[in-house]
């Protein structure tokens, strides 16, 4: 599974420079990353969000995006869309980084964009390893308890809690079951079963944790 790269910069020159970079970083990094989307409107990457629902992606900012949203304000939207986003803004505006903190938006790097190329790359590259241990780290805490999303609540629960996950009768929408109840939330099977080791398949609907399921009944 490779994490998407989201890239929002007014400026063409600027958009093909970074997204240059990042290719190159990812030439050499084994797939973790992909860029998923480049775009100089801050339009075109909120309704990205709305059609792909990405999870835990990776978005480079211009903070001066010469439209209605600036790139703090588009950074709170992300995080309504992608709770777990890794936002970068890359700017000419070095007096706006306090800006940033103010208004909570909970960026993990902030790059001048006005120096020498080879330190503005290494800025880059330097990020993207940083996200790449976040997220791993992430997982490997996620992987020993059953982790989704509803809206901008996320809910955690014991691996010997969870029961099943089926998909719902509503598109890309599954039905998670446990001890506490049953929730209803968007996702995909396929995707589930690649992240948790301890979830196993029955049919092309069905994932089970083995050890809370005794018996079961095929149609």
């Amino acid at each position: 599974m490779s994490y998407p790269i989201i890239i929002c910069e007014d400026n063409p020159i600027e958009l093909k420079q970074l997204n240059t970079l990042i290719e190159n970083y990812l030439l050499f990094h084994n797939n973790f990353f992909e860029i998923e989307r480049t775009a100089q409107s801050p339009r075109d990457i909120l309704q990205y969000l709305r059609t792909s629902q990405p999870n835990r992606g990776i978005y480079f900012l211009d903070i001066d995006l010469q439209a209605k949203i600036d790139g703090i304000d588009l950074a709170k939207r992300i995080r309504e869309f992608d709770v777990e986003a890794n936002i970068i803004f890359t700017t000419t505006h070095e007096e706006l980084a306090p800006e940033t903190l103010k208004r909570k938006v909970g960026a993990i790097g902030f790059i001048e964009k006005q120096q020498d190329l080879e330190a503005y790359r290494d800025e880059i590259y330097d990020t993207l390893t940083y996200v790449e241990k976040l997220i791993k780290k992430s997982l490997e805490y996620h992987q020993q308890n059953f982790v989704f999303e509803i809206g901008t609540q996320i809910f955690n629960f014991n691996q010997n809690e969870v029961y099943s996950i089926e998909s719902s009768k509503i598109p890309h929408q599954l039905i998670f079951i446990s001890d506490n109840g049953q929730y209803e939330f968007y996702g995909k099977l396929n995707d589930l079963e690649k992240k948790y080791a301890f979830l196993f398949r029955i049919s092309r609907s069905c994932l089970i944790n083995p050890i809370n399921i005794r018996q079961i009944d095929f149609p």
